[in-house]
């Protein structure tokens, strides 16, 4: 087991994912770890991942419905 903590997404093909594709992860699993908690909680959780990972938020224009 390492003791190097983990700063990036470990999935095949993740370094090769778009910054769209890369927070799109992150939401799902931010979801799936957390709706427990609430929306607020989910956010926290969301912004501290983000800036683990280095991915950046997208305008509001660029989401998907």
């Amino acid at each position: 087991m390492s003791d190097k903590e983990q700063t990036e997404p470990v999935m095949d093909g993740a370094t090769d994912a778009t910054n769209h594709e890369k927070l799109r992860g992150l939401i799902e699993q931010v979801d799936h770890d957390h709706h427990a908690e609430g929306s607020a909680a989910m956010a926290d959780h969301l912004r501290d991942r983000m800036d683990e990972t280095g991915v950046v938020d997208e305008d509001a224009g660029d989401t998907e419905d």
